[in-house]
């Protein structure tokens, strides 16, 4: 036979494991949706800042975006990390400025919950 006070307890946890579920699903989701070299693709090498557009379509938090530098057969030449701190909803531009190495024949970025 389950006493009240067992119940009320029982009640509670279960109240704040629901509440605990609440709060992962607010994490950020972010996804890429733009890339843009200073310059164009043609202006690819040396000292160059690549413009990376996030949309965070979750709750509010950290977000890390990833740009990496590819040569033609897929080799990661350059890989760079910032940790960007979004809003719920928001959509922010990412600056990398970055060597752009010689061998350059692509840019790939990423986004996801820090």
């Amino acid at each position: 036979m389950w006493s009240r006070r067992a119940a009320l307890g029982g009640i509670g946890l279960a109240l704040s494991t629901g509440l605990a579920g609440c709060s992962a699903l607010n994490r950020p989701d972010p996804t890429v949706v733009g890339t843009e070299v200073e310059g164009g693709i043609e202006a690819l090498f040396g000292d160059t800042d690549v413009y990376v557009t996030v949309q965070n379509d979750g709750g509010a938090g950290d977000v890390a975006v990833t740009l990496e530098l590819l040569d033609s057969e897929g080799t990661v030449l350059l890989d760079e990390t910032q940790t960007v701190s979004f809003e719920a909803d928001e959509r922010k531009r990412v600056t990398f400025s970055v060597d752009v190495p010689e061998d350059t024949e692509e840019v790939s970025a990423s986004a996801e919950a820090a």
